[in-house]
Formats: C-alpha cells, structure tokens, sequence
C-alpha cells in the first residue's frame, strides 16, 4: 500500500511540472543568483534564508508563515491542521538549500513549492478536508428543515467529496498553482469559488434522499 501512494505522488508530481512546464520559461529569463543590491547587503539575511537551519527549525518556520497566511477558505482550526501536518512532513521533504527557495518567484522556488505540494500537502488534505465538509455541510440552507439525521448526511456528503477531490487532485491543485503561483495552498482558489457549494448541495442532497429512502424501505 505504501508503494502504491508513494507512486501516486510521484506521478502527481511529475504531472504538476510537466503542466507548469511552459511557466518555467519565465524564470529561465531571470537566474536565481542575482547581483546583491545595496539594500541586501545592509539588511540581513531573514530566517527563511539560513541554509543552517535544523529540518524541525525549517518546519517550524514553515508552520509560522503558513499560519499568519491569510485564508478565505479554512478557518483557523481548519488552517491549523492543514498547517501543522505539513509543516511535519516537510521536515523530511526539503533540504536546508531547497528550502530558502521556497518562497521565491524562481524556478528553484517553483520547483520547492511543488515539492511540498506534491509530498506533504496532498498527504495532508484529508485531515481538513472531510473536517470542512461535514461543518459546511451542516449549514447548508436545505438541511434547515431537518431535525434528525444531519449527521448521517453530512457525513454522506464529506465521503462523497472526498472521492471527488482524489479523483480531481491533479487537475484541482493545477488551477490553483495557475491561479496563485506563489501558493502553498493550491485547494484555497477550489474552495473559494461557487462551484464548492454548488457541488456541496448536490451530494448533500443525495444523501438526504438516499436517508430518506432508507427509512421508508
């Protein structure tokens, strides 16, 4: 089982860049190593920069700049969650060197990013996945008539879109790199558009019916 995920992320990833391909010409026009200006060479490096930094101190730091990201999508637990599980798994996934690329507009940036994206944050996602489902689900103007049974749908629901978004995961994290390059935290564009609710209301429906049917057969 392990081998088969492990071989889903790399085609995942293999994927992601090959999409991002035509992006990179871009960066190729601008080299990573640029000539210090003044204003670096007075002001000191930032943490991010230091190439010394211990894998935790890099996940730590990675956990900080995740959480005062501003999110439209998640809330603070949910962000918190998707934040500390990631930031767990970096520590393994990125070089002290790959590292103070990460939040850079270059193509090592790009490449970091993707890194992290591709081998912990898609590892990830299920944790806050489901949690915002089934929360946004309860909410939901249809389910206001209903006084038994809203957690058997939701719950319904959140597993009908967590088959959605592995089924989507390639093309979904692909627009949302598209969409906001710089990101780490492609599935904010996915959850901040109509087509989430949308969606949303047609599996919570279902499952209110398939509830309903159950009951009477």
């Amino acid at each position: 089982m392990k081998l088969i995920l492990h071989s889903r992320y790399i085609l995942l990833f293999i994927m992601l860049l090959s999409l991002l391909a035509p992006c990179s010409m871009a960066y190729a026009q601008e080299p990573d190593d640029k000539v210090k200006s003044l204003g670096e060479i007075l002001n000191p490096k930032t943490e991010d920069e230091n190439t010394n930094l211990s894998a935790k101190e890099r996940g730590n730091l990675y956990f900080k700049r995740c959480m005062n990201t501003k999110s439209l999508a998640f809330d603070s637990e949910e962000k918190e969650i998707l934040c500390a599980c990631t930031s767990a798994k970096l520590e393994n996934i990125l070089t002290g060197a790959e590292f103070v690329h990460l939040y850079k507009d270059t193509k090592k940036g790009r490449d970091a990013r993707m890194k992290v994206i591709t081998y912990a944050y898609t590892e990830c996602m299920d944790y806050t996945l489901k949690k915002k489902v089934y929360k946004d689900c309860r909410v939901l103007p249809l389910l206001k008539t209903i006084k038994y049974g809203k957690n058997h749908i939701c719950k319904c629901a959140a597993n009908h879109y967590e088959n959605l978004i592995h089924d989507g995961a390639a093309r979904l994290i692909m627009k949302g790199v598209t969409y906001s390059p710089m990101t780490l935290n492609p599935l904010e564009h996915y959850f901040t558009t109509g087509g989430y609710y949308s969606t949303l209301s047609q599996y919570t429906k279902v499952c209110r019916s398939q509830m309903l049917y159950d009951k009477h057969n």
